[in-house]
Parts: structure tokens; sequence; C-alpha cells
């Protein structure tokens, strides 16, 4: 099985090719998308869009693994982040991908033991379960993270839809 995992921001999508089973993952690639401030936001949505597709393209992965809406206590980030949400669920649905919406702090717990741990405690987790060398920038490790907590919630999902 291979995961596409989204860590999706306005300014810095996260994103993780994961493949494997529940017992074994190996990362296939990770990144991130960068837009820029001064960017009108149908630019950043687009720019979005269009490295989401390629990632699909290049890769085919079988499934979406993206993080859950939360409640945000600025309204304007609540809005981008859904804008960018649904930009790449759409780009995904597109291509063939089925979703799979996954809280946060389901995530956490799953890579951290912690639900609400911090975005350093997941990067460090990240790279000691698959042996990194390098440590992955905060939006791309939530993005792996999203990965890996499909391969070990996706049959519980299945069954909860």
């Amino acid at each position: 099985m291979r995961i596409l995992g989204v860590d999706p921001s306005l300014r810095s999508t996260g994103y993780a090719i994961v493949e494997g089973d529940r017992r074994n993952q190996k990362i296939i690639e990770f990144g991130l998308i960068k837009t820029h401030s001064p960017e009108p936001l149908e630019d950043s949505l687009k720019h979005i869009a269009d490295a989401i597709e390629q990632v699909v393209r290049v890769h085919s992965p079988d499934s979406l693994a993206i993080e859950n809406i939360f409640t945000a206590r600025n309204s304007r980030v609540a809005l981008q982040l859904g804008h960018v949400r649904g930009v790449v669920i759409q780009v995904c649905t597109r291509c063939g991908l089925q979703t799979f919406h996954y809280a946060a702090t389901r995530i956490k717990e799953t890579v951290a033991g912690y639900g609400r741990a911090s975005k350093e405690q997941v990067q460090n987790m990240v790279v000691r379960t698959f042996g990194l060398t390098e440590t992955p920038p905060h939006d791309a490790a939530d993005a792996i993270a999203a990965a890996l907590t499909h391969f070990y919630w996706y049959r519980q999902e299945d069954e909860n839809r």
C-alpha cells in the first residue's frame, strides 16, 4: 500500500509518500510545497494543487491521509486551512485516491504516544521510527505522521464509514 500523507498549510504544505503495511513502512519521498506571502490566495492554491497533482502522478499512491479540520483560534487561519484542505482533497479525488481524515490528536498519539505532543516530539519520533539521517521539516514530519497513522487505523476507519 502506498499512502500520500498531507499536512495542509497555505504557506508550507507538507507531503510524504509512505509505502508498506501495518508492520513495515518506508518513506519514498517527503517535502514541502511552499508559497509566498504576497501571492494572491488563488495563485497559492493553484500552486499547491499543481504540486500535489505532480506528486500523485509520479508516485501513484493508493490513498490520501490528511489531518482533519480543527478549531483554530484565528478564524482567518482556519479558513485558509479549509481552502488548502479542499484543494488537496479535490485534486486527490479527481486522481482516484480515497481520502481518509484523521484528527491531529490521533496522529500525534499514534506517532508520539501522546495526543498533545509538540511538533518537535512528532518530528523526533518520525526520525526514530524510520531511522532517518536527516530531520524532516515540521510540516513534512506531520505529513509522514499522517501517512503512518493511516497504516494503523485505516481498517477501523473503513468499518466506520
